[in-house]
């Protein structure tokens, strides 16, 4: 419970959760939250945890509603007007005991100041409220119905064309498969059944996760095939072709059909994003500006919580982050994934994506670490510095920051899964330019060290 910089609470390899750690996490949050929506994954793990968790939060007072097994922006769309949002699972990873996110009304995850407040007002002598001020549990029989109906609503012509559709036997497959079939589209699923026992593939959406995916789709049996992970936040696309579609590649196609006039991205993002927003990408198709909307990218630090603040600061229309989840905040900003497949499918009845795709520009992004053994804080405040003596209208004193160069851009970021290290991410269309780029800011940040 102290990892408060994860912003979940989060099982790990030497510490794992427990249904009495749950208990207490559901008491502390319940102290300070009293109307609570929750719900969960398939994971295995998961209905105990959310059990015990669910026992915290009523012995501490707090009313709760529980969602059942749905996906996780489902739970966000069933957690509007309650306090707080938690959602029980492990959607990425297999053989992992599940963690607890702990997440606004919205969808939007809680800021660090939320999760430390939450520990400080945990840490108390009161006693738990007696008999008369447990509180009431409800079930809610109709999350994963109604998401169905708002997402259904928003687009009202019909799809009519061919996907597939892999849901790992997740919670997704509530939702998306009825989605897709209620709008029109001939969907083919795979793996489409809540089965906690059964785990046809890891739940994650990296090439290597959704290789059965690729191999169906290369026998023509389908247009495009989609896989979803565990909760429903991240995708996998699959192109025409059976090719595996990067995170950036996908953004990218969302960008093209939706156009949204102010974009929240994390600071390593591809430059083909920025080439797809700002129409440099031409397809006849695609080219009608957004009349009367001045046209905005907005940078933030690399982590979601960065991310969803500076959508609600800004009032941005879309964000994302860079491992496939894309926020939709005229729905929640909880990630949404089986939104961003209706998006795709529907994109792909009238245009072949692998062709939209082919004509995107070439770019070469590397990426290296580089062990920086001193304050975090002190390091960005000598790197704002470097920065500035750089004199480059296209920087951002972000998470470390991102520098525009002529011919491409470079930025370092503290690594999200060891504070002690940089991660140094350099791109251009000439490799040889992107690798001295790296070089130069390796230089920067050995300077610094």
């Amino acid at each position: 419970m102290n990892n408060a910089h994860s912003l979940t609470l989060r099982s790990i390899t030497d510490d794992d959760m427990t249904a009495e750690k749950a208990l207490k996490i559901g008491r502390m949050i319940g102290r300070t939250y009293k109307n609570v929506c929750i719900g969960s994954d398939t994971n295995p793990s998961s209905k105990v945890i959310k059990n015990s968790l669910i026992s915290g939060l009523l012995s501490a007072g707090a009313n709760v509603n529980d969602a059942g097994i749905a996906p996780a922006p489902a739970v966000a769309l069933a957690s509007k007007g309650s306090d707080c949002m938690l959602m029980v699972g492990e959607p990425n990873e297999q053989g992992v005991i599940s963690r607890i996110y702990i997440m606004n009304s919205d969808g939007s995850m809680f800021t660090k100041e939320q999760i430390r407040q939450l520990i400080t007002n945990g840490r108390t002598d009161r006693p738990l409220p007696g008999y008369k001020g447990i509180g009431n549990l409800r079930i809610i029989d109709s999350v994963a119905e109604d998401y169905n109906r708002v997402i259904c609503n928003k687009y009202p012509e019909k799809i009519d064309t061919p996907v597939i559709l892999d849901c790992g036997c997740g919670c997704t497959s509530v939702c998306a498969p009825q989605i897709l079939a209620s709008l029109g589209a001939d969907v083919t699923t795979i793996n489409a059944q809540n089965d906690p026992q059964y785990s046809p593939r890891p739940p994650g959406v990296s090439i290597r996760d959704v290789s059965n995916l690729i191999g169906i789709i290369d026998t023509g049996l389908g247009n495009i095939g989609i896989a979803l992970n565990g909760d429903g936040t991240r995708l996998a696309l699959i192109n025409e072709r059976g090719k595996y579609v990067d995170p950036d590649h996908v953004l990218a196609l969302l960008l093209l059909f939706l156009k949204p006039s102010s974009l929240v991205v994390p600071i390593d993002v591809s430059a083909v994003v920025e080439d797809a927003f700002k129409g440099i990408i031409e397809e006849e198709v695609f080219t009608d500006s957004v009349p009367g909307k001045e046209r905005q990218i907005i940078r933030a630090d690399k982590d979601i919580e960065s991310i969803t603040a500076a959508i609600k600061r800004e009032g941005a229309e879309m964000g994302v982050l860079t491992d496939g989840a894309f926020i939709f905040p005229n729905v929640t900003l909880c990630p949404d994934a089986i939104n961003a497949a209706v998006i795709l499918t529907k994109m792909s009845r009238d245009n072949s994506l692998s062709s939209l795709l082919a004509s995107f520009p070439k770019y070469i992004l590397i990426r290296a670490s580089v062990h920086v053994p001193m304050n975090a804080e002190h390091f960005n405040r000598k790197f704002g510095e470097k920065m500035e003596e750089l004199n480059s209208d296209n920087t951002w004193d972000i998470d470390g920051g991102r520098v525009g160069m002529p011919g491409g851009w470079f930025a370092v970021s503290r690594a999200s899964d060891n504070p002690e290290y940089v991660t140094i991410t350099a791109e251009a269309k000439d490799k040889a330019y992107a690798v001295s780029m790296m070089e130069f800011a390796k230089k920067i940040v050995r300077d610094i060290v």
